[in-house]
């Protein structure tokens, strides 16, 4: 067949072909036959893939023709295809063998799975020498750009090959993240948690690790933005609330601001230029405990009583409701909260499917009046709502402050 250059693979992020600056990818060929195909042939290119293993990954819902046709028709149109691309003939790429067919194993490829894993494979050796380490990880995050075959993700036999580079690349990133944070490369940081969130973006400690290093450069409004942003995220996608850990970094996300010092003309200008809503007030769990504290040592102090009350919104058949929806009926009975309650009165999820409140100015009998008014006008704004929504209120005895 003579001498050839090496055949660049991209698997990582989507399939590609190229060769001598020529490529193939979705875009120019959109047969999904033919790329399952290729595919395939190129990740056991090692061996001879018997005619019936093929017919079984191509032809799985297709069995009542003539499938042994069909694959003949497969391969040759999967060799014109990789004529066109400016090697040799097709036929000398993928080889006819005994009862199958092969990838030609003397036809120099070079795989970014495999380079990536080389890359991994050299860092492990680098016990002694921490920067090469953390070099070495870092090439090989900076080619995976994404996991193996996404295309194929849901077929069988892609699915394990897919599992294991996902893990191999979270344990490289876990690894780097820990090195780079050590030595406090914040921004190297940043750049490599949101480019790991686009792969996997269910992973909180990404999430912590991005919040603390932007905090560390300075950038508080993104932090809290992130902040936001995940948590609106997992609620509506699993219904659940972040971590104590997140919940303490956000609470050192606010000191932090509060904490920067500035002049008396910049800090009137952020006071008086401050959209302000009428209603109750929503904070995070961490800063309403906060405020709950403050605001019993001052009842204590003035010989008034402070009330508490939990906002339960649950599925009317006793079943918690999906997460979407659960996120949903939360949303709505945040805004109904807000509008409908006083300025002076405080509010936080404190739970998937819970707010809680604290009205720290009115009688057990007024409280019980606003609250009813809140469930009146969900149940009026939201007819249909799947869900329940039921209150319970408290008294709280001011003489526990003492106790905190």
């Amino acid at each position: 067949m003579g001498e050839v250059k090496p055949i660049q693979v991209t698997m990582l992020g989507g399939c590609s072909l190229t060769y001598n600056g020529k490529t193939l990818d979705g875009k120019n060929v959109r047969s999904k036959r033919i790329w399952t195909l290729l595919e395939y042939l190129i990740t056991y290119r090692f061996r001879c893939i018997p005619q019936d293993e093929l017919i079984d990954l191509l032809y799985q819902e297709d069995k009542g023709g003539a499938p042994s046709g069909s694959l003949k028709t497969l391969i040759h149109r999967a060799r014109a295809v990789l004529t066109s691309l400016g090697l040799t003939d097709g036929k000398d790429i993928v080889l006819k063998c005994a009862d199958g067919y092969r990838w030609n194993p003397s036809l120099p490829v070079e795989l970014d799975t495999e380079r990536f894993e080389s890359l991994l494979r050299e860092a492990s050796l680098c016990a002694e020498d921490v920067e090469r380490r953390l070099r070495l990880r870092l090439g090989a995050l900076e080619i995976y750009k994404g996991d193996f075959l996404p295309d194929a993700a849901g077929d069988i036999w892609a699915m394990s090959i897919n599992t294991y580079f996902h893990f191999r690349y979270m344990s490289a990133v876990n690894e780097a993240l820990e090195a780079l944070v050590e030595r406090g490369s914040f921004n190297e940081v940043v750049e490599l948690v949101k480019k790991a969130i686009t792969i996997d973006p269910y992973v909180e400690s990404l999430y912590y690790n991005l919040i603390l290093a932007l905090i560390n450069t300075n950038r508080m409004q993104a932090a809290r933005e992130q902040y936001e942003s995940m948590k609106r995220l997992f609620y509506g996608e699993f219904g659940i609330a972040p971590s104590k850990e997140l919940q303490s970094l956000y609470k050192k996300l606010i000191k932090s601001e509060n904490g920067i010092e500035k002049n008396m003309s910049v800090v009137s200008e952020e006071l008086c230029g401050s959209k302000t809503e009428g209603g109750a007030f929503f904070c995070e769990y961490e800063i309403f405990q906060d405020v709950f504290k403050r605001e019993l040592y001052a009842a204590k102090r003035e010989g008034r009583t402070l009330h508490i009350c939990l906002f339960n919104a649950d599925g009317k058949e006793e079943e918690p409701l999906p997460p979407k929806k659960q996120d949903t009926v939360m949303r709505r009975l945040c805004t109904c909260i807000r509008n409908n309650m006083r300025g002076g009165d405080i509010f936080s999820r404190y739970s998937v499917s819970q707010f809680i409140i604290l009205l720290p100015l009115a009688s057990f009998e007024d409280s019980e009046n606003v609250l009813e008014r809140v469930v009146k006008k969900f149940r009026h704004d939201n007819p249909h709502s799947p869900a329940l929504v039921s209150y319970s209120l408290q008294t709280v005895d001011p003489a526990c402050a003492a106790k905190i």
